[in-house]
């Protein structure tokens, strides 16, 4: 037998273990560490268990909480999706359908946007230039 067969496996290694990271087998070879494994094993299953619990035991633990805490149980809103969802529409509504808007939108004349691009073309200066001057501009 090796060194490595001979050393123990720590707790924090059998946990390992337990939860699949790992190779299985020291544990083939090491009856003291099987042992421990297995008592692992067990206290996971019994932990894991899950606890019966009523409705009534529960609902009891609820108004035992209320009642330290000095409150009544406040009543569920079961309006409140609906209303959302109204809120909901209302606003699509609003905000897609907007036909007014649509027919106040001046058209812009040709001439005028090729007149446009041809001015920002024909200018040296860029863009981004434009508001520096207008803050040393002194007839302001």
């Amino acid at each position: 037998m090796s060194d490595e067969m001979n050393k123990h496996l720590t707790s924090d290694e059998l946990v390992d273990r337990l939860y699949g990271v790992g190779a299985d087998d020291h544990l083939d070879h090491c009856r003291d560490c099987t042992g421990r494994f297995l008592e692992l094993r067990k206290r996971r299953e019994v932990a894991a268990e899950p606890v019966p619990a009523s409705y009534e035991f529960l609902a009891a633990q609820r108004r035992g909480i209320y009642a330290r805490m000095g409150q009544q149980p406040q009543a569920r809103m079961k309006w409140v999706p609906a209303l959302a969802a109204v809120v909901c529409l209302v606003a699509s509504v609003v905000f897609v359908h907007r036909p007014a808007e649509q027919a106040a939108k001046p058209e812009v004349v040709d001439t005028q946007l090729f007149s446009d691009v041809y001015s920002m073309e024909q200018s040296m200066e860029p863009l981004a230039a434009k508001p520096i001057h207008e803050l040393f501009d002194q007839d302001r």
